[in-house]
This record gives structure tokens, sequence and C-alpha cells, in this order.
């Protein structure tokens, strides 16, 4: 897996996943004393700052992660996305911010898979508390074109049924098989406004469950000083050397 950088909003949203899965009765994370006093109960039960975290009766784990990708130089900002579960409850601020993997060298940017032939695992952050998803909302900059769009889709009911079945996984290393629960959501975004979703687990392999088409956002950016977020400059070079492959990713 290549090494990522995060904005600091965005690292600091996965500090937050992260702390919600050591929230207890006995005292709230750190993190805690600086959300806002207005902050819904719902936000703060999937931040691990309620005194108790309340997991549905239904749910056989405590969280399940929404990730986010995309291919190779194509960099992406991620200016919203939201989550709303099979119990109603919504998530207005499911993670933001940049992702970027830097100077990959000459890599090959078509296509989703790497070179092990899997696709991308992404970057995001564990949601503590929350039942599996009925609607996903995204929006994000596509920086290389420069674009902005927005989807919201339904997440299939056969792929939430696959998020709550253990099945026998190995993982490298291992000999014997344990059981996981396929608890991982990566959304691959793509240039042209394609969206690819993924479900997997940590050692299980990714299930493609659907592709997206995107629309354009008519008002264009609303972070960044409503300016697209611009290039960086290995990203810049790669594209002027080697253009846009739209179609690979469909």
């Amino acid at each position: 897996m290549r090494p990522t950088r995060f904005s600091r909003g965005f690292l600091h949203l996965l500090l937050l996943g992260l702390a919600a899965l050591t929230a207890c009765a006995g005292g709230l994370p750190a993190h805690c004393d600086g959300l806002p006093a207005n902050t819904p109960p719902a936000d703060r039960n999937v931040l691990g700052c309620s005194p108790e975290v309340s997991i549905p009766d239904d749910l056989p784990y405590q969280a399940w992660e929404l990730r986010f990708a995309h291919p190779p130089y194509m960099e992406i900002w991620i200016e919203n996305s939201q989550v709303l579960d099979i119990d109603n409850r919504l998530l207005p601020r499911a993670g933001g911010g940049t992702i970027s993997f830097g100077d990959l060298g000459d890599v090959d940017a078509a296509g989703w898979l790497n070179a092990s032939g899997n696709p991308p695992y992404g970057a995001g952050r564990a949601l503590t508390g929350l039942n599996v998803p009925q609607k996903i909302y995204v929006r994000w900059q596509s920086r290389v074109e420069p674009q902005t769009y927005k989807a919201l889709f339904n997440f299939p009911a056969w792929a939430r049924e696959k998020m709550v079945i253990a099945e026998a996984a190995r993982c490298p290393g291992q000999k014997a098989t344990e059981q996981q629960y396929r608890d991982i959501i990566t959304l691959g975004l793509a240039p042209g406004g394609t969206v690819k979703v993924w479900l997997r687990g940590v050692c299980l392999d990714a299930i493609e469950v659907m592709t997206v088409q995107a629309d354009i956002e008519p008002k264009g950016p609303s972070t960044t000083d409503g300016k697209h977020k611009p290039l960086s400059e290995p990203a810049r070079l790669y594209v002027e050397k080697h253009g846009i492959p739209y179609e690979s990713w469909k």
C-alpha cells in the first residue's frame, strides 16, 4: 500500500474515528472537549464522545469504515460526505479533506487495480455505532480537471447483508483462519465523476459493489475559498505528459 498524505483537517477526522474505538464510561477522549456545545447526539456517539457509545443491536461490531481513494496522480479534495444508515440516522460530516500520494514515479494511472491486482484501499475513518448504510453522499473536487462533482446513491441491500456475515479469512503470514466481516467501504473517485464502490474486510478480498456516475456541481467549490485546490507539482507534470485516461475508470 502506498503512503498517503493528509491535510490537517482530514488527519484530525482520522484521529477522531480511531479515538472513538477507545471511548468508555470511565472517561471520554481528549478531542471531545473541543466539540461545540450544539453537536448533535448522533455525531457525538459516532465520534466516541457519548458517555456510553451506543451500538445497534443488529450490528456485530463497533464500527465500520468509510474510505476514499483516487487513481495515481488524479488528486482529489473531498468537500463533504454524509451517511444515512438503515435506522434513518444521518451523519452529516462523515469525512473530508485532501488525499494525495505524492510522486509515484512513472506509474500508469489508468484503471483501478494495482500491481497486485487489487483495487485501492483508500484512507478514511471509522464510524462508531452507526448502522450499515442506506445512502451515501459525497461531494469532491477533481483537481486535475478541475471540476466539482456530487453523488448521492443507495447502498444495495445485498451489500449490507454481506457486511454483517462473518467469513473465514486468512491474513498474510498466518496459517489459521479467523472470522472477519466486510466492514470497510471504499469509494474510488475518478476524473469525469466516476465513483467506484468496493466492500472488503481487513483480510477479505474486495468485492465491487457498484459504479455511480456523479453529477457536476454547478455551484463549483464550496470550500477552499470557492476555488479549486491546485494540483501538486508531481501530479501536474504527470498529467502534462500522459493526459487523463477517463474511460479506464468506468
